[in-house]
C-alpha cells in the first residue's frame, strides 16, 4: 500500500523546476504534487478534478474481488460490514486526498455538486472555483448545418458501451417509445471492446424484445459526421461529471434526455445564473434506470416541433453561452497568470544564502 509513496517521493526530488504545477486529479498524482510543493514552497499548486478520485476509489474498493473481508472482533472501532482491510484503503485514499487538498493553492471542479463533495472529503471552502467543460463549437458546425428539415425520429446515446452508461435502459425505452411511433430508431454510437460481456448482453436484450428493426449498434463513429441524422440525444448513465458529449450534441443543434446525475441538470435545464435560467430547457431530465421517463421525454420532442425547436434554441445558446472551449482556457490562462505572478513574488521574498544554499 505504501510502497508507491517512496517511490513517488524519488520521483519529486528529481523534478524538474517549475513554477506553477497542475495536478489532473488527487490520488497518486496529487500526493506528488503535494510532495513538490513541500519540497518547494513557492511553486504555486493547481488542483483540478473532473471526477473526484476519492468518491470513484471509493466505489471501486466497495467492488473489489481482490480484497478479502475479514472481521476482527476486538477491534470496535471499525465499520465491520466493510472490512478491516477495505476500509484501511479507503481510508489511505482519503488522506491522499486530503493531504492534496491541504497543499493546493487553488482547486477547480465542473460543477456545483462536485464542488460540495470537494468540501466534504476536506477541501476548503475558499480554495474552490468551478470551471466547467468547454468545446469547440466550430468542430460541429458542418452537423448543424447539415441538419435535416424534418426532424429525424432517431434517438441516440453516445458513449462507452458498459455498466456505468446503463445501455440496457435506452434499449426498453426504445421498446417503449416504438409503440407510439412506429418508426423511431435507437443508435447506439460507441466501441464495442471495452466490455464484450455487457455488449453481449446488450444485444441479448435487443433480440428478446425484437428489436432488430429499431435499434443499431454503430460502433466507433467521428461524432460530427453523424450527429445531423440525430433527433435527440440521450444519456442513461448512473454517474456522469459533465459530459462533453452533451455539449457536443447542443452545438450541433441536438436537443437532450438525460438522467438526473453530475452536471447534467445544469446543462439541460441552466445553473443557477438567472441569465442562465432565462435560456429555458435544452430538452429534459429524467430519473435513473426509468425507462418510461426516457421513452416518454423523447417522444414529447420527436412529436412535437414547436418544443423540439424551443430547445433546439436552448441547446444552442447555452452551449455558445457558458461551455466554449476559449472560456474554459482564458479562466485557466488567468489561473496560470495568477500562479506564476505569486512565485514570482515568493521567490523575491527568500533570502540569497537560502538560493546559493540550494544552488
Amino acid at each position: 500500500m505504501h510502497a508507491p509513496l517512496f517511490t513517488l517521493a524519488k520521483a519529486a526530488a528529481k523534478a524538474p523546476h517549475c513554477q506553477v504545477i497542475h495536478s489532473l486529479s488527487t490520488g497518486y498524482a496529487g500526493f506528488l504534487a503535494t510532495l513538490i510543493k513541500q519540497q518547494r514552497p513557492q511553486v504555486y499548486l493547481l488542483l483540478s478534478e473532473h471526477g473526484i478520485y476519492t468518491k470513484e476509489r471509493k466505489i471501486e474498493l466497495a467492488q473489489a474481488q481482490w480484497i478479502e473481508d475479514r472481521t476482527i472482533p476486538s477491534y470496535t472501532g471499525l465499520d465491520h460490514s466493510t472490512g478491516y482491510i477495505r476500509n484501511l484503503w479507503v481510508h489511505f485514499f482519503e488522506f491522499l486526498g486530503k493531504a492534496t487538498y491541504d497543499a493546493a493553492d487553488h482547486i477547480t471542479c465542473l460543477y456545483g455538486g462536485n464542488r460540495q463533495r470537494q468540501i466534504a472529503e476536506g477541501a476548503p471552502a475558499e480554495k474552490i472555483t468551478i470551471i466547467p467543460n468547454g468545446i469547440a463549437e466550430g468542430r460541429f458546425q458542418d452537423a448543424l448545418r447539415r441538419r435535416p428539415h424534418v426532424i429525424p425520429h432517431v434517438i441516440g446515446l453516445a458513449g462507452r458501451i458498459v455498466p456505468i452508461k446503463d445501455v440496457k435502459t435506452f434499449i426498453r425505452a426504445i421498446d417503449i417509445a416504438r409503440h407510439s411511433t412506429p418508426d423511431v430508431e435507437g443508435w447506439i454510437i460507441g466501441p464495442l471492446e471495452e466490455d464484450p460481456d455487457y455488449v453481449q448482453e446488450c444485444v441479448n436484450l435487443v433480440t428478446q424484445l425484437q428489436l432488430g428493426h429499431h435499434i443499431r449498434f454503430c460502433g466507433f463513429q467521428s461524432l460530427p459526421d453523424i450527429f445531423h441524422q440525430l433527433g435527440v440525444l440521450v444519456l442513461t448513465s448512473i454517474s456522469e461529471a459533465l459530459p462533453l458529449v452533451v455539449l457536443e450534441g447542443f452545438a450541433a443543434g441536438i436537443p437532450s434526455v438525460c438522467t438526473d446525475v453530475g452536471g447534467c441538470r445544469e446543462l439541460v435545464l441552466g445553473g443557477s445564473h438567472p441569465e442562465d435560467q432565462a435560456i429555458g430547457a435544452a430538452g429534459d431530465i429524467v430519473g435513473i434506470a426509468d425507462p418510461r421517463a426516457v421513452a416518454d421525454a423523447c417522444t414529447r420532442l420527436l412529436t412535437d416541433s414547436e418544443r423540439w425547436y424551443t430547445a433546439q434554441a436552448a441547446a444552442l445558446a447555452r452551449v455558445h453561452r457558458w461551455y466554449t472551449d476559449g472560456q474554459m482556457f482564458a479562466r485557466y490562462h488567468e489561473l496560470y497568470q495568477q500562479g506564476m505572478e505569486r512565485h514570482a513574488v515568493q521567490a523575491l521574498s527568500v533570502p540569497a544564502s537560502a538560493c546559493q544554499e540550494r544552488c
